[in-house]
């Protein structure tokens, strides 16, 4: 090989890093110039900030920030070293430059990184000189040699940006963020990335500066065949479905509406399937069951509505008929409508009696199938249903059945995993039922609470504990119950 194929290493620089410091713990000691300083950058990137400085030496704009509670916790005395307990970042900002020294040593010795002010030698990071216009950040480093210069040189930078790069950037990522919704899968990851590269790099600034949501929903049509229009025929199939859309309006007003029965899966909006993504994305309303998190919502601009809460038989019913009213007259205006339900619509949901009414009343209902937490849950409790000599079968039921009765339940066979969901109210009872079944009292047990969701919980426990694990552990609906011997397969 010949050094000459490859790029001589030019040391002495710093690494250039976007740091996110965002509900970070950011410790700033000093009250002046350089500390207020300190206190806006870090403001501006929604950092936690401690102040340690005592009131005399507090200008009035740290003041007014303390006043504001923008700081969130002001220490009125010179530092201490149990400062820096919980602390995530340190910028040291005082005229002492034997103190600086310490607090450097200090967070070095805690591996805090640190930046003292004017000693470039004690500092693991430098500020640089900065240019901000909206999502734009362009900053100059010298690498502590020639901040003035610094200053100049991002002025220049400054100067020379065209306008509106602020609105294309912005644009830009509404359009990536969209990309993201219709083609969530980690194995599209090349694909997006290279024909969004391929738009910003084929289009001018000017043309980027000029997406919106709808001219965003028409190029989006052509990223499935991984095509990159020019910006000129896009703002023409634009204005021609705007003219399509208002002339069938006009002519159409007794235009009959669709209806979707969608499952939502566990929770997590990235076990959605695809197809069930895309219809949300085209409803004029989502009805939804309550179960369903708001986080499947998060990008969502139609008109949502929840099922309303009422408990006992009779109230179920009379939400259960308030939810369908909803949708009939959502449909005779000429919605679409997406009737949502957590996990599958099909397995214990309730979703063949929707099917039912609706087609009694004349309409076609469309089913997209969900993952259910039945099978979703056992997962994420590393649990396998079945598993060779432990397991060749599986049962799935419910805990509230009609009228909140437990299931007639089979007696115990071996080879059997039960899957219980809506089990945490009837903990008690379905121990007794199990154990009166022939289930060993020390069969194991599971609790999957909010499987496939950040607050999610694993509790073990077996056949003749239910009751009393749902009461020690507080555990709450949602939550999965799985048993038998497949539970501690992946365990022992």
């Amino acid at each position: 090989m010949s050094s000459e194929e490859y790029p001589n290493i030019r040391s002495g620089g710093s690494l250039l890093l976007a740091w996110r410091i965002k509900n970070k713990n950011v410790l700033i000691v000093g009250g002046g110039e350089v500390a207020t300083s300190r206190v806006i950058k870090a403001l501006e990137a929604d950092a936690l900030i401690t102040l340690v400085c005592p009131e005399k030496g507090l200008k009035d704009e740290l003041k007014y920030r303390i006043q504001q509670k923008q700081i969130y916790k002001w220490i009125n005395r010179e530092f201490e070293v149990s400062d820096l307990e919980g602390i995530d970042m340190v910028l040291s900002a005082i005229d002492d430059p034997i103190r600086s020294e310490e607090i450097c040593v200090m967070c070095r010795e805690r591996k805090i990184p640190v930046n003292v002010a004017d000693i470039p030698l004690m500092c693991d990071f430098y500020f640089m000189a900065e240019h901000r216009d909206g999502p734009l950040q362009i900053a100059v480093s010298t690498n502590g040699q020639g901040p003035k210069l610094a200053t100049i040189i991002r002025d220049r930078i400054a100067g020379n940006l065209p306008k509106g790069i602020a609105e294309a950037i912005k644009s830009v990522g509404l359009l990536r963020q969209k990309v993201r919704q219709v083609d969530p899968s980690h194995t599209s990851s090349k694909k997006r990335m290279n024909w969004m590269s391929r738009i910003c790099e084929q289009w001018a600034l000017e043309e980027l500066k000029q997406l919106d949501e709808e001219k965003i929903t028409t190029l989006m049509t052509f990223y499935e065949n991984n095509d990159v229009p020019n910006f000129s025929l896009i703002k023409e199939r634009t204005l021609q479905k705007n003219l399509d859309e208002n002339f069938e309006k006009q002519i159409d007003s007794t235009k009959k509406g669709r209806i979707i029965l969608v499952g939502a899966g566990p929770g997590d909006p990235e076990l959605m399937t695809i197809k069930a993504t895309k219809a949300l994305m085209s409803a004029d309303l989502i009805v939804s069951d309550r179960l369903v998190p708001p986080v499947i919502f998060s990008n969502i601009t139609c008109e949502i509505r929840l099922a309303p809460v009422k408990s006992g038989e009779d109230k179920s019913q009379e939400s259960q008929n308030e939810i369908q009213t909803w949708c009939l007259d959502a449909l005779n205006e000429g919605k679409t409508v997406i009737r949502l339900k957590v996990g599958d619509p099909f397995l214990f949901g309730r979703g063949g009696e929707e099917v039912t009414y609706f087609r009694e009343k004349g309409w076609n209902v469309e089913v997209i199938p969900g993952i259910s937490s039945a099978l979703s849950a056992p997962m994420a409790a590393d649990v396998p249903v079945t598993h060779r000599n432990l397991s060749d079968q599986v049962l799935i039921i419910t805990g509230q059945g009609t009228k909140g009765r437990l299931p007639e339940l089979p007696k115990y066979h071996e080879m059997r995993t039960t899957v219980v969901l809506m089990s945490v109210g009837k903990a008690n009872e379905l121990s007794k039922e199990l154990l009166d079944k022939g289930y060993p009292e020390h069969l194991p047990s599971v609790f999957v609470e909010n499987g496939n969701r950040p607050e999610e919980r694993i509790i073990s426990a077996t056949v003749s504990t239910l009751g009393e694990v749902v009461e020690k552990q507080h555990i709450v609906s949602p939550a999965t119950l799985i048993i038998g011997r497949s539970v501690n397969a992946l365990t022992n």
